[in-house]
């Protein structure tokens, strides 16, 4: 009999399509989160892990690379990898989370002669 290592597991994970993978994601980190022994009613609820918080520093690297690339499109990043470019946020968002990538970065790069949007 074949036994199942994580290699084998990854090797069927990267066939999925981008959807079940981030089903997959879901699945998982929900199961991560729930304590390990169960708890009843009447025993103290564990308190849920804390949520890792990714390097922005893939993220910088990559922007300063291809800023002249991208200019007038929001982007997703995934680290240093470009996961999605488009003209709306919104679009580049659903393809980020098609894509199941966890916390992307999603911003606009703006033009070199764009004014600086300062708020009110």
């Amino acid at each position: 009999m074949t036994e199942i290592t994580v290699e084998i597991i990854l090797g069927y994970i990267r066939q999925l399509s981008a959807p079940d993978r981030a089903k997959l994601f879901k699945i998982l980190v929900s199961e991560a989160i729930k304590p390990a022994n169960g708890t009843s009613s009447g025993q103290k609820k564990s308190k849920p892990l804390p949520i890792p918080v990714p390097d922005p520093e893939p993220n910088r690297r990559w922007m300063a690379s291809h800023r002249a690339e991208y200019a007038g499109q929001w982007i997703a990043l995934d680290g240093d990898r470009l996961i999605a470019s488009g003209a709306t946020e919104a679009e580049v968002a659903d393809e980020a989370e098609a894509n199941g990538v966890y916390l992307p970065l999603i911003g606009y790069i703006p033009h070199p002669d764009e004014p600086t949007f300062i708020g009110l």
